[in-house]
């Protein structure tokens, strides 16, 4: 039987195909290239059904944040980056470089970060922006509309959508520059640092974030299992895993399945139970 990471890796590159085919290549008619856009958050709200929005709901509180790792396009984009982060950080001249912005060597491995202070604040500026008409302010942080920006640069007319007032700049060289640059710089800022801009900028998955927090199945330790090895957390993209609490923040957690795959111990798991641990840890007394 396929695993959770295999099952989402294929899904996944579907729909990121179809996704490209869709905006970048004008296949619009296409009834199998459709669904690219039909499944998004974003577009089935402007539309006369809300249909994928309340499915993505309703799948967010039983599964998670699976919408941002299988058809998010700019989501899955990211994970070619992280990809690569992977493979770059086994080359000895490249363990050396150090990140300018912390000190901390360029592809070190990933460790916990709490959740951002910015990101409700980006999602209340990008509501705003949505309810005095700034739709095209709006339209730079929601990551379908950063996809048809940057397809204008391949090609300018964009083809017939309910999210046509989204787009900023739409016939204009302009959006697709904007778009373009958008769409590049997070690439790289996920190759440097994983997908922060899913857990720290993106209004979508802030939403999804706090639906997940009181969803069912999540991804939980099995203390009792843990040795504590690291490699669960030194492999989130996301950088929600906590070994030394056995914690995981699940409202940051994008459903990789990455952390499942390289634990040998079974130690950590998507799950609906809740694991505590048969056998108290043991804790260190004050003065000793």
């Amino acid at each position: 039987m396929p695993s959770l990471r295999t099952i989402r890796i294929t899904v996944a590159s579907i729909f990121l195909s179809a996704s490209v085919a869709y905006l970048f290549f004008e296949t619009g008619s296409v009834p199998a290239v459709q669904i690219s856009e039909r499944v998004q958050i974003i577009p089935s709200a402007l539309a006369v059904s809300i249909g994928a929005t309340a499915f993505w709901l309703v799948a967010t509180f039983f599964f998670g944040r699976i919408y941002c790792s299988l058809v998010c396009p700019v989501g899955i984009i990211q994970d070619s980056a992280t990809w690569l982060r992977r493979r770059l950080s086994r080359i000895p001249m490249l363990r050396k470089r150090r990140n300018p912005l912390d000190g901390r060597p360029l592809f070190a491995p990933f460790r916990y970060r709490k959740a951002g202070k910015w990101r409700g604040l980006i999602l209340l500026f990008y509501v705003v922006c949505l309810l005095l008409g700034f739709t095209g302010i709006a339209a730079l942080f929601e990551p379908w509309n950063i996809m048809r920006l940057a397809s204008e640069s391949v090609h300018p007319a964009p083809t017939t959508t309910p999210t046509r007032g989204l787009l900023f700049a739409s016939n204009l060289l302009l959006g697709a520059v904007i778009g373009f640059e958008i769409l590049i710089i997070i690439w790289i800022w996920a190759l440097v640092a994983g997908r922060k801009f899913c857990t720290e900028v993106c209004p979508i998955g802030t939403v999804l974030g706090h639906v997940t927090e009181r969803g069912i199945w999540q991804i939980e330790f099995d203390p009792d299992r843990c040795v504590g090895c690291l490699r669960c957390e030194e492999i989130c993209k996301s950088e929600c895993i906590k070994v030394v609490s056995r914690y995981v923040n699940n409202s940051k957690c994008v459903r990789c399945f990455d952390c499942i795959r390289v634990c040998d111990d079974d130690a950590i798991r998507f799950t609906p139970s809740r694991h505590r641990p048969a056998t108290p840890l043991l804790r260190r007394k004050a003065g000793t």
